[in-house]
């Protein structure tokens, strides 16, 4: 009884909140406090030289972070700052680094709360204890917030030319964060979704789940917590930006669910581009990859090529297909010679 009687309170004690507050204003700071940065040497690979990077953030938090640094081309290189998705980590970009530093960028990327570095044992972004995740999302979203602070302190990081790139989790947070953060030149979203109450209606992941499970406990309805989850609704920030963004969203995908990730692409401004695959969650990275770079490439090096790397590829699946027909053909043609010859004998 008591646990009912303090998330009804702890509900309200938010939704007062927010009938007082424009709802962008959640995420704002004071771009004056210092960062204290700190960049230690963490690895290198065959395309980067990886740092880790820790600086202040809001609330007296100490934000984890890794810079890496493309070994192509010269400073000040272009950067994709990049999130992880649902019990993800950092570290998850340094295969991206691997990819996007052979083609000349800088990735920067952080821990969201309860991930990685900052993981706590039984805490997670999403769970019944709303004002817990609402925090959790703020807190993550304005970390973000001063990582572009950092970037734009580096001499070998073009300010003028930072990217966003975020997976499922990474896409939900990230639609809250280029809303909120007009640094950003150009944004990729992948399998991300708008619409929280859909999204918990409908999801299949686990956290999701027990959310349901919590409320079906206790006697909470949806529509109860719609008006709070209004804090943390992509929905309600994708359309105060008007950078080029690019969607990539699977149709049958249960854990952000497609029609999710529709109302989200929908609620964007132009220019947008959609992509949408006949997969799940897991969309193919492959396509999504070259995909990615192309658009980043016009966007943010705003370089244009005669042929871009999709058009190549299906140049040459192209060539390969007429290639197979070509030797089908030749076999069939030189069965049949053989054929005939025996006849003839």
């Amino acid at each position: 009884m008591w646990r009912e009687i303090a998330v009804v309170l702890s509900l309200l004690l938010v939704l007062t909140s927010i009938s007082s507050k424009p709802l962008i204003s959640y995420y704002s700071y004071d771009r004056s406090v210092k960062l204290n940065p700190e960049i230690i040497f963490f690895k290198e690979g065959a395309n980067y030289k990886a740092y880790k990077v820790y600086y202040d953030s809001i609330n007296g938090v100490r934000v984890p972070a890794l810079l890496m640094l493309p070994k192509k081309g010269n400073p000040p290189y272009p950067c994709v700052v990049f999130l992880h998705g649902y019990g993800g980590r950092k570290e998850d970009a340094l295969n991206i680094a691997e990819i996007a530093g052979a083609e000349g960028y800088a990735v920067f990327s952080i821990d969201a709360v309860y991930h990685g570095e900052r993981k706590v044992p039984g805490k997670e972004m999403y769970s019944p204890n709303v004002t817990e995740s609402i925090s959790a999302v703020i807190q993550t979203v304005v970390d973000l917030r001063r990582g572009i602070d950092f970037l734009k302190t580096l001499s070998y990081i073009d300010g003028s030319r930072i990217g966003y790139l975020g997976g499922s989790m990474g896409g939900i947070l990230g639609s809250i964060f280029i809303g909120v953060e007009h640094r950003i030149k150009a944004a990729v979203i992948i399998v991300g979704g708008g619409n929280m109450t859909l999204m918990i209606m409908t999801s299949i992941h686990p956290s999701v789940v027990k959310i349901r499970e919590y409320m079906k406990q206790h006697n909470l309805t949806i529509d109860e917590l719609k008006d709070v989850l209004q804090i943390i609704d992509p929905l309600n920030f994708i359309n105060n930006t008007n950078i080029p963004i690019q969607f990539h969203l699977g149709r049958h995908d249960k854990i952000v669910p497609y029609e999710a990730g529709l109302q989200l692409y929908e609620k964007a401004n132009q220019p947008k581009f959609l992509y949408v695959y006949d997969s799940g969650h897991d969309v193919p990275l492959d396509i999504v990859a070259i995909r990615v770079l192309d658009f980043f490439d016009k966007y943010l090096k705003e370089e244009t090529w005669l042929i871009s790397r999709e058009q190549f590829r299906i140049i040459i699946s192209m060539l390969i297909v007429l290639i197979m027909c070509s030797a089908i053909v030749a076999m069939v043609f030189y069965t049949y010679r053989l054929t005939k010859s025996g006849r003839a004998l």
